[in-house]
């Protein structure tokens, strides 16, 4: 297995590189949706703060999504039999969460949410919901399996 520098300098497997990097995508994510729940327990905000919040959601969501797919690739040349259920499972679940939220941008958009901003509070509390939802399984399912493979190379 190829070893690669992490930041604090020590040698790590590649699997280390890849655990560390979805769990800081995690991370990233789930502090961006928070963000969200906070601005949406309150009153309509400046339209501004809302367009960089769900911006700051979007853009954690594309790189967890990214990762995921490295990920995926790098761990199907390597143990897509073992794990074949558990990577097809959480490949439904991001479709899915891809589609959701693709409508959910496409029907709230700024104007929408001025509109009704007691229906996008209540949209995007479902959304959220879905997000973490996906975020627990990856969690479930990956987080075991990205263990396993980095005890094994160790």
């Amino acid at each position: 297995m190829v070893r690669h520098a992490t930041r604090s300098g020590r040698a790590d497997t590649g699997m280390t590189v890849w655990f560390d990097r979805l769990r800081e995508a995690h991370a990233t994510l789930v502090e961006a949706i928070e963000q969200l729940a906070r601005l949406t327990s309150g009153p309509l905000p400046d339209p501004q703060v809302l367009i960089d919040v769900r911006w700051a959601v979007s853009q954690s969501s594309l790189a967890r999504r990214l990762l995921w797919s490295q990920i995926h690739t790098f761990l199907a040349r390597r143990v897509a039999a073992r794990f074949e259920q558990d990577f097809r499972h959480l490949q439904k679940v991001d479709f899915t969460l891809i589609r959701a939220s693709a409508k959910h941008v496409g029907t709230w958009t700024i104007d929408a949410i001025t509109k009704d901003w007691e229906g996008y509070c209540q949209a995007s509390q479902l959304m959220r919901s879905q997000m973490l939802e996906a975020i627990a399984g990856e969690k479930r399912l990956l987080y075991p399996i990205l263990e396993s493979l980095v005890t094994d190379d160790s």
